[in-house]
């Protein structure tokens, strides 16, 4: 089968949808598929696949929103292909699969991390008159709107409902499928066996609980949250929270300090390999305002870590509360969180939620979204052959 993706940029480095759509890529390759990537950069070539630089020029953001999507069409239509799949916003694709969720449902989180009412106003309005924002949405309502109607992948529960909430996605045409994960990179073993070398280099004492969280987007994934639990948290026993990613601290030093944690937060940079960081922790942690399902929750439950996060994070809906992790209603309950924290610094009860977050992740692994992936595609492919190509 001929299979194009179409993602602005496509560097594992960046994470989310662009490592996804890497390792997907790679997969289909290795089962002996055509590949087909459009992307205006590229971050690493992936070998067997073929690459299009698709070219994104103009004077401002939104017309260079507007370029790619078309140019990303127009390239895709060059290619003669059996299925295109828009993982962002692009047009021509007979299969969406929006890796970010649904621009409505990610702008209203983000109203909603403010926590003053004239400031969430102030956010609405700026939003509505944001340039690239209503660039932006105009191009996720054309997705919708093509005719033919695209074959429409939610990666979580809570993607398919704000599908069905702001696009009014009939359940013929919208699929629920979950992201996997490689449960042979990220697994106990290959974490055993770098663990001592990483906290060592860290500083990590033998005896002192490790939470990771690896992100970007700092305070879309609660790290201002997560500072003011760790202000709230047992200072009498050994405890780090270490942050992987390009997030910058500069933002939450004197929060950290005010709260008396100086020493107890880390803040290592972006890491090329995750692993390692994942086998120098004890617990994962991300108290996030929105994730259509996180990939970084997959990766550290398949490595035997025990995850705390909340209930608008996709993932969590492969968990089970209290078994393989403890999942918070919301990241503005900050007792909750220190609840949660405070529970995991008992080792017996991590070793058992790790046990449970590695069988978790073993009953969706990456060959699972593979196979169901391929279903939604074969399915659009037949859509389109019936319809003369």
């Amino acid at each position: 089968m001929k299979i194009g993706f179409q993602i602005e940029h496509l560097d594992p480095a960046r994470g989310g949808a662009e490592t996804y759509v890497h390792r997907f890529a790679r997969e289909l390759v290795a089962a002996g598929h055509d590949v087909h990537l459009f992307a205006a950069d590229f971050g690493a070539e992936l070998e067997g696949a073929v690459a299009h630089h698709v070219l994104q020029r103009g004077l401002s953001r939104p017309e260079r929103d507007l370029r790619f999507a078309r140019a990303a069409a127009k390239a895709a239509r060059r290619a003669d292909l059996d299925v295109v799949v828009a993982v962002g916003r692009t047009f021509g694709a007979n299969v969406l699969q929006p890796h970010g969720g649904t621009l409505p449902g990610s702008r209203r989180q983000n109203v909603r991390l403010l926590a003053s009412p004239t400031l969430r106003r102030l956010k609405r309005a700026f939003d509505w008159l944001n340039p690239r924002t209503r660039m932006q949405l105009w191009i996720e309502r054309r997705q919708h709107e093509a005719d033919p109607p695209p074959e429409v992948i939610a990666i979580s529960k809570m993607v398919r409902s704000d599908m069905r909430e702001f696009y009014g996605v009939p359940d013929e045409r919208l699929h629920l499928v979950y992201n996997g994960v490689d449960t042979r990179q990220f697994s106990p073993e290959a974490c055993e066996a770098v663990r001592d070398e990483t906290r060592e280099a860290w500083g990590l004492a033998p005896e002192e609980t490790c939470f990771l969280i690896v992100a970007h987007n700092l305070r879309l994934k609660g790290m201002r949250e997560l500072v003011e639990a760790g202000a709230r948290l047992d200072k009498g026993k050994p405890w780090r929270v270490v942050v992987v990613g390009k997030g910058s601290p500069r933002s939450y030093v004197e929060q950290i300090e005010l709260g008396g944690c100086g020493g107890r937060f880390q803040f290592a940079g972006p890491l090329a390999d995750v692993v390692p960081a994942y086998a120098a922790a004890d617990v994962y942690v991300q108290p996030t305002w929105y994730d259509p399902c996180s990939l970084v929750v997959l990766e550290a439950l398949a490595c035997g870590r025990p995850v705390i996060t909340t209930r608008l994070n996709g993932a969590s809906e492969l968990m089970e509360n209290g078994r393989d992790g403890l999942i918070l209603e919301t990241p503005a309950g900050i007792d909750a969180l220190v609840d949660a924290m405070r529970e995991l610094l008992d080792a017996d009860r991590r070793r058992r939620m790790g046990r449970a977050a590695r069988e978790t992740a073993e009953r969706h692994p990456i060959e699972r979204n593979f196979e169901q992936m391929m279903a939604v595609f074969e399915k659009a492919a037949a859509r389109k052959e019936a319809r003369g190509g």
